[in-house]
């Protein structure tokens, strides 16, 4: 066993093993326990909680991958171990895959340009039909010389006569 193991995780686990069943601990060989004992913190105050269950307990995530190699090398059979370690497998697997869909710069990249796209054309089609409820309108005014105007509004005005 390494002597670099998080003191609070074999802290937690000497705590632990005082609540484990004798024939359960006796698979457990002596010298890993004499490890954790020796590297445990002795600062570190943990009290488990005998009213709930070992997966409710607040246990650091050091502790319970710990706890579960122990477990599957020392206390479960070996189809097991087997099998509770394939799982595990298939779960990084499959947590790896959602991180890569997730954070795939090449598809949040895509997406931000779309939802530009979106924003510019929604943008356009709101300028075209001035819908915007409780905004100013935008008119386009042209740069027509006055001359021209004033013909304009001449026809405007002698096409309303004759229309009445």
């Amino acid at each position: 066993m390494e002597n670099n193991i998080y003191p609070n995780a074999a802290t937690e686990l000497v705590e632990i093993f005082k609540f484990i069943e004798e024939p359960v601990l006796e698979k457990i060989p002596e010298k890993i326990k004499e490890e954790l004992k020796k590297m445990s913190n002795k600062e570190y105050k943990f009290e488990l909680d005998k009213t709930k269950k070992l997966s409710e307990q607040k246990l650091l995530p050091e502790t319970k991958n710990l706890l579960a190699g122990i477990f599957i090398k020392y206390c479960c059979r070996e189809e097991d171990g087997n099998e509770i370690l394939v799982v595990c497998k298939e779960n990084d697997i499959r947590v790896e895959k959602e991180k890569k869909e997730k954070y795939d710069t090449t598809e949040i990249f895509k997406s931000e340009k779309n939802q530009e796209k979106e924003i510019e054309k929604n943008n356009e089609e709101n300028i075209e039909k001035n819908e915007e409820p409780g905004k100013f309108k935008l008119v386009v005014i042209e740069n027509v010389p006055w001359y021209k105007k004033v013909t304009r509004k001449l026809r405007s005005f002698f096409w309303n006569l004759k229309n009445k």
